[in-house]
């Protein structure tokens, strides 16, 4: 059995960093782009690593960003990680019926399971919480002339899922998703070159849950409350949304116009 004391003690070996103990690590060098990692595997692929994953979008990017979005039904749903902070899995999984416009609240069903935090209060199978009233201006501009069925999914295309679909768990639904999932990441990071984003490389669609995170913080919101809508901890959101606020009166003023009436 191994020591749990053990601390790996690392020799380059080719495009790898290996341990006497077996274990085997990509070795990664700076690339031209700050904040990027490189390296190279066994088959001769670069694969890139991002240095900081905390990085959160001003709210001048945001605007550039959302001006390249055309299409409607891409354009709501980033706006749907921004209003909600959701991981992509997460906003996936919203149904019309989810989004109340008379409690102005969303409801997120299938949500990333943490079973090993016992004592994590927002674990479940379920969040709901209040939506800023930008968003439900939003969705009533989403669904505008739109027959909507409160059981379907917004974004999944609900006649490629299999009846029960609703009663399989989260890793089952992964094969049904993971297209859609990687089609809105790619299609990120193509709107934010076109968007001028100059360390675009820096950003994934998790980056907007830091988005969310970081400007609710500047309006106020309570931790508490904060830590469950993002379905975090304590610990794991000072870990992961630590990051230090920056932004000036006119920017915050700005964050707020984004938002509109935030509870």
């Amino acid at each position: 059995m191994m020591d749990k004391k053990h601390r790996h003690n690392y020799r380059e070996k080719g495009t790898y960093l290996i341990c006497d103990c077996g274990k085997r690590i990509l070795k990664l060098e700076p690339s031209n782009n700050e904040g990027l990692l490189i390296g190279k595997q066994s088959s001769g692929k670069t694969y890139s690593v991002r240095d900081s994953r905390k990085r959160y979008f001003f709210p001048d990017e945001w605007i550039k960003f959302n001006k390249t979005l055309t299409n409607s039904k891409h354009l709501f749903f980033y706006t749907t990680l921004l209003h909600t902070g959701a991981r992509i899995m997460e906003a996936l999984h919203i149904k019309y019926g989810d989004i109340n416009i008379d409690r102005g609240t969303i409801k997120l069903r299938v949500v990333k399971q943490r079973k090993a935090k016992r004592n994590f209060y927002a674990t479940g199978t379920s969040r709901e919480f209040f939506v800023a009233s930008n968003y439900i201006k939003s969705y009533k501009v989403y669904i505008r002339g739109k027959k909507i069925d409160p059981d379907k999914y917004i974004f999944l295309n609900n006649d490629k899922l299999p009846k029960n679909y609703d009663n399989l768990t989260n890793k089952e639904k992964m094969k049904y998703y993971q297209t859609r999932s990687g089609a809105y990441s790619r299609l990120f990071k193509r709107k934010l070159k076109e968007a001028g984003i100059e360390d675009y490389w820096n950003f994934s669609p998790h980056n907007i849950r830091k988005t969310y995170g970081n400007w609710m913080r500047t309006l106020k919101i309570e931790i508490g409350e904060l830590c469950y809508r993002l379905g975090h901890d304590l610990d794991t959101y000072l870990a992961h949304y630590g990051s230090s606020l920056i932004f000036t009166p006119q920017e915050v003023r700005k964050i707020e116009n984004i938002f509109g009436d935030v509870k």
